[in-house]
């Protein structure tokens, strides 16, 4: 599990801040989103198998990353049935090796053409995220 922690940047948290964050006073100054992202984060890796203490190191790091990606600007994030296809969709893309259509079809309980249409968008997002939009009509972050 910690070897995901690459994905969120090597900024390290001062030592004092988790203890700082943990004191109501300092958390009520928060922007109360933040407070509950922070919140939810770290409780998902409580799940998942971590102690208190890391799993709030790893929430201030995917906070931090989400901050540094899509800091200052309003975003959209889906849920129920449109985040849960969303997230299949990508776990699909990332599981595709080029012949493994008729397995994945299988395994997500969707037919062959279902998927060919998932790896089209999916390449079309992974395109418009690598490639610079030349004529400046596309939305980037």
């Amino acid at each position: 599990m910690s070897d995901n922690l690459e994905l969120f940047g090597d900024d390290e948290i001062p030592a004092d801040a988790l203890e700082r964050l943990a004191d109501p006073e300092i958390l009520g100054k928060w922007p109360q989103s933040l407070s509950d992202m922070l919140g939810v984060i770290e409780a998902a890796y409580c799940r998942a198998g971590d102690d208190q203490a890391e799993a709030r190191r790893r929430a201030f790091r995917a906070v931090r990353a989400l901050a540094s990606y899509h800091g200052g600007r309003v975003f959209y994030l889906p849920k129920g049935e449109a985040l849960d296809r969303a997230l299949r969709d990508r776990e699909i893309w990332e599981r595709f090796d080029g012949k493994n259509h008729d397995a994945l079809s299988r395994e997500y309980d969707l037919n062959v053409v279902q998927i060919y249409r998932i790896i089209a968008e999916q390449r079309a997002l992974a395109r418009a995220r690598n490639q610079p939009d030349l004529f400046g009509g596309g939305q980037h972050g």
